[in-house]
């Protein structure tokens, strides 16, 4: 009995069965492979697309007015630290800090010649004390001898007295007898004579009394007066601590004056606007010419040697986050390079926290947003050795949770 023949469409058909299963069965297992190594990739990484690179930006602005001299960098200029970016006009500031010089070399002139002063007063009044004080000891020597002398005197017209007395006696006795003719007239003269001269002599030892009185007066006089001059004397102390005062005034006021010209100095410096920073200059806003104010922007210094990448995580993604944990950055400006870095921090609070408005969850109207926390990544240098990176770039990350 003959076999009927099979069909053309059943031939067909188990043939494409037979190349469907193989290839349902690979693309199952390539799925099953890809989706675990996806979901093991998950279970230990946590990453975000809601990221960018972030850096320092440093304004320029002037501590001084002034009208602008010459600018010498342009936008996008790559300047180092300490180079010239703006030069204003220094003219009113070097007038400044001439006057500022003078005042001090003035100052200093008046603190010498005070200086110089005082040690000249000092000298002057021990000098006019020990000559009130020689003069005082001079002085009293000549009361003690004015008064030796006036005791000599004393002892002297007592003498005279007695031998007046006895003078007189003798020259009366003498007249009695020249008239009873029992001397001779020459022994009568001779005791009148004797007679004057007594009386001459006791009249001198009188004003010996007097003169030597009069020398005590002079010599005490004079004692008052040398106790006077060094009284005189002891006020020039008050003079030399005077000068010492205004010596001490000439100091502070030679470091008032250096104060003064250090900050005409200073001031004069800020006339020279130099950069910070390394960096890159943008915003430039200011040509020669201009006319700028104190804390006026006139261009801004990106720092692009030291960026990092702010990444704000979902709440519900931060709990194996831990600073130090490697992270993969992809930046969407160059997409077929990956940069690498470690976590550097977490906020303490999250973005909307730091908002204008901050949001109250606790309103009547409350709605459950996720919210997003801030976390910093250090990118590593070696990854961008030609730092091509630049601030505000979008990028997506990756952080490897594995050790938490």
């Amino acid at each position: 009995m003959a076999v009927a023949a099979p069909a053309p469409e059943l031939v067909v058909t188990g043939r494409k069965r037979r190349f469907l299963v193989p290839l349902v069965v690979v693309a199952v297992l390539v799925g099953l492979f890809y989706g675990i190594r996806f979901l093991v990739y998950a279970a230990h990484h946590v990453g975000t697309d809601d990221a960018q690179i972030a850096g320092n930006i440093t304004t320029i602005s002037p501590k001084v007015k002034g009208q602008v001299a010459a600018v010498d960098v342009d936008d996008n200029q790559f300047v180092h630290k300490g180079q010239l970016l703006v030069v204003l006009d220094d003219r009113d500031y070097r007038v400044a800090v001439q006057q500022a010089q003078a005042a001090y070399d003035q100052a200093v002139s008046n603190l010498r010649a005070a200086a110089t002063a005082v040690p000249q007063q000092s000298t002057l009044t021990a000098a006019q004390m020990a000559q009130a004080r020689a003069g005082i000891t001079q002085a009293a020597a000549g009361v003690l001898n004015a008064q030796e002398r006036v005791a000599t005197a004393e002892a002297d017209y007592i003498a005279a007295q007695a031998n007046a007395v006895k003078a007189a006696q003798d020259e009366a006795r003498a007249r009695t007898l020249v008239a009873e003719g029992a001397i001779s007239r020459s022994d009568y003269d001779a005791a009148h004579a004797a007679y004057v001269t007594a009386l001459a002599n006791r009249d001198a030892a009188k004003q010996e009394i007097a003169a030597a009185q009069a020398a005590v007066a002079q010599a005490r006089a004079q004692v008052l007066a040398s106790h006077a001059q060094l009284q005189q004397a002891q006020t020039g102390r008050q003079t030399t601590e005077i000068k010492s005062a205004q010596a001490r005034v000439s100091e502070a006021q030679v470091e008032a004056a250096a104060a003064a010209l250090a900050n005409a100095k200073l001031q004069e410096s800020y006339t020279r606007i130099t950069a910070p920073i390394d960096g890159v200059v943008s915003k430039k806003s200011v040509n020669v010419g201009d006319t700028v104010s104190v804390g006026q922007p006139l261009m801004a210094i990106a720092d692009q040697a030291h960026l990092w990448v702010v990444a704000n995580l979902k709440e519900t993604q931060i709990q194996n986050v831990r600073v130090g944990q490697p992270v993969a950055i992809h930046v969407d400006a160059y997409p077929h390079q990956t940069f690498s870095g470690r976590v550097e921090s977490l906020s303490p609070a999250t973005g909307a926290t730091f908002a204008l408005i901050p949001p109250d969850n606790a309103s009547g109207n409350f709605t459950k947003v996720v919210q997003r926390v801030p976390v910093r990544i250090s990118i590593d240098a070696s990854s961008d050795p030609q730092h091509v990176l630049r601030q505000g770039l979008s990028v997506e990350v990756s952080i490897d949770t594995t050790n938490h």
